[in-house]
């Protein structure tokens, strides 16, 4: 929202709890989507082969035309902080040595009432839809259960 406002552009905020895609564009509310998510529903992504959806701040670094599941927008999953995350989680022991943090996590076709193993899902009209709205580097925000309330009281405070 406030990425979409301050660039002029277009932002996506993706919440795990409404299970809804918002676009932004320009600051305001332009479009919403149903969404599916990952098997592991609300919990948030902490390794490879887990089912969850990642949440934090992405950018689309790839649009995929023709993919398994449609069309595609790659994300930058996983980005700096979740690599230190991951590497201080590890570093507990908290997080197994023989698994890794994971990658190629999507928005994508395939229906919104898809289970995916941590991507986002949308039915393959509104994902037509989607894809044509969005570029490389449109920003990505998945907000999961608690982060919401935080996100829009920080965005309403830094506006």
């Amino acid at each position: 929202m406030a990425d979409s406002k301050k660039r002029g552009g277009t932002a996506l905020i993706v919440s795990k709890l409404e299970r809804r895609l918002a676009v932004y564009k320009n600051g305001n509310l332009f479009r919403t989507y149903d969404i599916g998510l990952g098997f592991n529903g609300l919990a948030d992504k902490r390794y490879a082969g887990d089912n969850a959806t990642p949440e934090g701040r992405y950018a689309i670094v790839r649009k995929i035309p023709s993919s398994l599941y449609h069309k595609a927008l790659l994300i930058n999953y996983p980005n700096d902080e979740d690599r230190r995350w991951f590497a201080r989680e590890r570093a507990k022991g908290n997080i197994p040595r023989s698994v890794g943090i994971g990658g190629d996590i999507e928005i994508h076709g395939g229906g919104q009432d898809s289970l995916t193993r941590g991507c986002v899902s949308l039915d393959n009209d509104k994902m037509d839809e989607l894809y044509a709205l969005v570029t490389v580097g449109t920003p990505v925000t998945i907000i999961g259960t608690m982060e919401l309330e935080n996100y829009v009281l920080k965005t309403i405070k830094d506006d």
